[in-house]
């Protein structure tokens, strides 16, 4: 099923959520989005008239996600984390707490914190990134049924490198940073959509620099989340 959404015509988290990285992009729809061409379009933007303070008094203040702002917040406290718990004495614990699975469910309290404290929670699968259109029809029709919170690249193939660094002692909060910003992004998607991806691993051909290339092999189509359901 393909969403017949204005935002997947002009999906404005290349500039919001920090994919500065990349000269274009891709999207599922098979459209390619230059960031010059996205940044003049946003900057030619102008309010058809100048607001005043009565304007600025009268409009509530609303809470705007901001990736660049989320990923230093998640990156702080990630950092403090893998130290902390590189000093656990009990070999097997420490093994438990630095696995993909003990720093993933980390990442996934971090970024819900995140969200609350900045007044943008709206439920799991409002946290996410992107989301399918079938599991966005699911979430808008109030079925009860099991959506998954999904990363599109694993987890295991960027934690894994942040903890031997850390290992190392050469771990620092920039690497952390970069890491998170360029692999870091999740996606709402249906348990049927969830089984035709690979779990733990990139399809062979990775360029490891798209992360969205497990959903394009796969063949799914996504947008931007648009965090409320109804």
């Amino acid at each position: 099923m393909k969403a017949e959404l204005g935002r997947e015509r002009i999906p404005w988290s290349i500039i919001n959520k920090g994919i500065h990285e990349n000269i274009s992009y891709t999207h599922t729809n098979g459209a390619v989005y230059r960031i010059n061409q996205l940044s003049e379009q946003v900057n030619g933007y102008r309010p058809k008239r100048e607001l005043t303070q009565e304007d600025v008094k009268l409009t509530p203040k609303k809470s705007k996600f901001s990736r660049l702002e989320f990923i230093e917040f998640i990156s702080r406290h990630l950092e403090q984390i893998i130290h902390l718990k590189l000093k656990i004495s009990d070999q097997r614990l420490k093994q438990h707490h630095l696995s993909p699975k003990g720093l993933g469910d980390d990442l996934y309290f971090l970024t819900e914190s995140y969200h609350r404290q900045n007044r943008l929670f709206n439920g799991k699968y409002s946290m996410t990134d992107f989301i399918t259109p079938q599991a966005l029809l699911k979430l808008q029709q109030k079925e009860k049924v099991k959506l998954i919170f999904e990363h599109m690249i694993p987890k295991n193939l960027y934690l894994n490198r942040l903890v031997n660094k850390a290992q190392q002692g050469i771990l620092t909060y920039d690497e952390i940073y970069n890491v998170l910003m360029k692999y870091y992004y999740t996606c709402t998607v249906t348990e049927d959509e969830d089984n035709s991806l690979p779990p733990s691993k990139m399809q062979d051909g990775w360029d490891r620099q798209n992360a969205f290339y497990r959903y394009q092999l796969a063949e799914i189509e996504f947008i931007e989340n648009p965090k409320t359901f109804w």
